[in-house]
This record gives structure tokens, sequence and C-alpha cells, in this order.
């Protein structure tokens, strides 16, 4: 049932939580696979559990790793890092034991909140191969009510302290951590909240992970700062999700092209009622989002343009514009950030020029212990440059074009070719590896890859690189196509390095 939102404004998600569990305790909060939660609950066993963290040592300032899928615990064990006045470093659950240790290292994570398995992997031993000592698990089981300690002093969260360390693949070969402040996280969130049209008591589906910005940075604040119910999946399951949206009455809709096409594929698609959903955010294709506005009957479902280094959504549509402004644009500048395009040498340029989008106001102060990253990615003045091209039409809103890095895009993850290229050449029989991104029959990007062979590869060469990267990495860095070219066959520019657009057309 619809409430009234909070009345006082906060700056951090505990915050913002403890409100609605004063104003609306009964007030659904989570629907998640472990259980339901109203706010009242949410903010009770929050509190418990940051006791238990507390009491493993949590200090302020401290990191914690949160290795979970999506559920419950896993807001629950955020919300209880926040309280203890800790930052919640997100952990990638399809990540393997070196990428484990990269996130670990990288953002110096104290104590890591986990369960035994997820997703049928063994998490502790992976976390143990990544050099986490067992005394800095939490091991919280499925099942199980929330970790507890005897009652502390909680600091709680400061508005502009530190939320996430969200790990994002730049055009370096290694994901980069990106600090996210608490009160940006909320202005950003109550304006992608405003241009969606949503109401508290409102219901927003999401099964995308909560590790990617995505969720953590943008469904829950969004949720929190509008008093919306979450309701939450592990991962899209077509017929189960449909089913699931329906008896929910979900009316917030949150996915990309991947999560629509599964949902769509459903055998039974046409039985579900789906009438409740009415808004939400999706992106990138103009196909993405007449699939959910047509197919789907999100009637006001809005385009959206983001990073996770500019707090979730940096352009949107509204809600109510009209469907060619929603198919062909990303839509106006949030109000909590300024937009612009530029050349190559920082000059603006005019209407309907192509340049790079460059962002200021909601976006993160620098990545996490890379100056030399920072230094190339701010322009004086406090512009983020995204390395993504794009311009601006008469009216404001803004078309892009594409990307000025080589970053794929692939079901919605952004993915460094150089990192897989890294890893197809710690194949003995590799020599050399080139990935490049080509656009498939839905407009979206797929990974392909070549590789020169050593001499006396074996024949099945492709076959083995898939499963040697399958074993050692995410699976969505697993490249769609790998073929094997000569040395010879490699395009070169004029300064003797590959010429990634002609090896596309090659390999194509």
């Amino acid at each position: 049932m619809p409430h009234a939102a909070c009345t006082r404004i906060h700056h951090h998600h505990p915050g913002l939580v403890d409100d609605l569990a004063a104003t609306h305790p009964g007030g659904e909060a989570v629907v998640a696979p472990e259980a339901r939660a109203s706010w009242a609950e949410l903010a009770e066993q929050s509190v418990s559990c940051a006791d238990a963290l507390v009491a493993h040592g949590i200090e302020p300032g401290d990191r914690v790793g949160i290795l979970l899928p999506n559920g419950l615990r896993w807001i629950v064990a955020t919300l209880a890092a926040h309280r203890a006045g800790a930052t919640v470093v997100p952990i990638n659950t399809w990540y393997h034991a070196a990428e484990i240790a990269h996130v670990l290292d990288g953002a110096d994570v104290r104590l890591v909140v986990t369960d035994a398995e997820v997703f049928g992997r063994d998490t502790l031993a992976e976390l143990a191969a990544a050099g986490l000592a067992a005394d800095r698990t939490l091991v919280w089981r499925a099942g199980d009510p929330p970790p507890s300690g005897p009652p502390a002093t909680l600091p709680g969260a400061t508005p502009d302290g530190v939320a996430y360390v969200l790990f994002t693949s730049g055009s370096t070969s290694r994901p980069k951590p990106v600090p996210l402040r608490h009160n940006r996280l909320a202005a950003n969130s109550r304006e992608i909240g405003g241009r969606m049209h949503v109401l508290p008591g409102d219901r927003l589906w999401i099964s995308a992970p909560f590790f990617f910005g995505y969720g953590c940075a943008n469904a829950l604040p969004v949720a929190f700062t509008h008093g919306l119910t979450l309701c939450v999946e592990e991962r899209p399951a077509a017929d189960a999700s449909l089913a699931f949206i329906a008896r929910e009455r979900c009316t917030v809709y949150y996915g990309f092209g991947a999560t629509t096409r599964n949902l769509l594929a459903a055998p039974g698609f046409a039985t579900h009622d789906l009438s409740s959903l009415r808004t939400g955010s999706t992106g990138f294709t103009a196909e993405d989002k007449r699939l959910v506005r047509e197919e789907l009957g999100v009637r006001e479902i809005c385009g959206v343009y983001g990073l996770t280094e500019a707090y979730g959504h940096s352009a949107m549509t509204d809600a109510h514009d009209p469907i060619e402004v929603l198919l062909h644009t990303a839509g106006r500048v949030l109000d909590s950030q300024e937009l612009r395009i530029t050349d190559l040498s920082g000059r603006e340029m005019a209407t309907g020029e192509t340049g790079e989008i460059e962002l200021r106001g909601c976006v993160m102060d620098g990545y996490l212990g890379d100056p030399a990253a920072n230094t190339a990615a701010f322009r004086e003045g406090g512009w983020f440059r995204t390395g993504d091209l794009g311009q601006l039409d008469a009216d404001g809103r803004l078309r892009v074009v594409g990307r000025l890095k080589e970053m794929l895009k692939v079901k919605g993850i952004s993915i460094a070719p150089a990192e897989v290229e890294e890893l197809l050449c710690t194949h003995p029989a590799v020599d050399q590896a080139f990935v490049v991104g080509q656009q498939d029959d839905h407009g979206d990007e797929e990974m392909l890859a070549a590789v020169v062979p050593r001499e006396g590869a074996p024949l099945d060469l492709p076959a083995q690189l898939v499963a040697h990267v399958r074993g050692r990495a995410a699976s969505y860095k697993v490249p769609a196509r790998i073929v094997v070219l000569t040395q010879a066959d490699i395009p070169l520019t004029d300064t003797g390095k590959v010429n990634k657009r002609l090896l596309k057309e090659r390999i194509a």
C-alpha cells in the first residue's frame, strides 16, 4: 500500500531506512529469495548484523567485502557495514580466486561477509586461494538469522563518507576501484526516481547483480530515497521471473537488453499478467528500449546513459516522453550533474557536433590509489572524461554515438579487451591475442578474439581457449568466437600498431 515518503532529508542508506522504519514500520521493504522484510525488520536486522561486524573488529573507515547472491542478506550486510562506519566492497560472484585477490588487495578489504557456497561454488575455498585468512570471513548461511554480537556503539555513516568501492573495467587491463560517497548516491538517486516518476510504495523488480553499479549504486538507493519495495531475484529466470513479477505486482522494471530478452523468450510468456509494470530504466539500443516498451508493455520506461564513475545514471529520458525521444536519445542530463561534449583539446562542441561526453557534479573524486589514471580521467574544473562519444540536440538531449576507448559492453557488462587478451596469452600455445567487439543481430556487442599461435599449437586451439578462459575468469569474459590467424594476417597501422578496425573486418 502506498505511504508517505520520509520527510527528513537523509544522505546515507541507514538514515533513509530508519526514517521509513519510523514512518511506515510495517511497509514491505524487501521481497527476496530468502525471506520478506518490513522496513522495521530491515532496520532491526541490520543493527544486529552491525553488532556482529563490530565484534569482528570492524572500525570506521574499514572496508567490508560482500560475496553473496542478490537477496535480503546482501542488503542487510550492506546496511550493517554502513552502520559500523565501514565502506562496502561488492565482490562479483562470477569471479575466480585471482580476480577476487585483485579486489581484496585493490580495496584493502578487512573482512568478507559470504556463504560457504554461492551458486554451487565453494566460496571459502576461492577466498582462501585469493589469500584471505579464515578469520577474515563472516559466514552467513542462507536460512540463518543475521549474525549478531553484543550490543555495540555504532558510529554510523557520515554523509560525505565512502559508501562503496566498486570495481569497473577501465581501458587498462584490470578493473579499477571507484569510491562512491553516501551524499552523492542519495542526491543522484532522488533525481533518477524523479525522472521515472516513481511513487512511495512502488515495487521495483531487479535481477541484475547487486555487485554492479546498476544494483547497489542505483536500484538500492532509489528504493531507499523513495520508499520503494525491492523485489529481488538472484538472476533472470524466464517463466519463474515473470511469475514473480506478476505475483508481486511489480511496478518498476530494472533490466537491460539481455534480461529483457530472457523474459520475452520464456515459453509461457503470454500466460503471465505483467500489467502492473509501469516505469523503470533500461538501455541502450533503440531495439532494447522498444522491446521493454512494446513487448513487455512497460509504457513509461526510461532510456538511460550512465557509468559507475558517475553514480548510476547521468542522463535519462522522462517517463512521459514520447516514444521517438525514448528510442533515439538517452534524454537530458540529471539535475545532480552537468554534461558537456568536447573535442580532444577540451573545447566545448556546438549543438549537434560529436565529441567526448564529459560529466561534473555527482561523479567520483578519482579512482582509488591510481594518480596516473586520475590525471588522464579528469580535466580542469572537475570534468570527468567518460571516453564515450556523443552529441547534444537542440533540446539538450544526449545521443550516444560510440566509445572513444576500446571498451566493450557485452550484455550490459563493461569488459576491457586488454584483460581478455592478457588471459588468452597465458595459454602456452598462444603467442599473441587481440580482442574486438562486433554488433550482433540484436544490436548488442559481442566479443571476438583473434590469436596468433605458437609453433606446434593443437588443431582444436579455439575450443581449448574457451575452456582456458572459462576456468580462470567470469563467464562473460569468454569470447563469442575465437579465430586463429597467422602473423601475416594481422593488419597493422603505419606506425606498426595493430589496426583493430581492419582486424574486426577480417575476423567478421
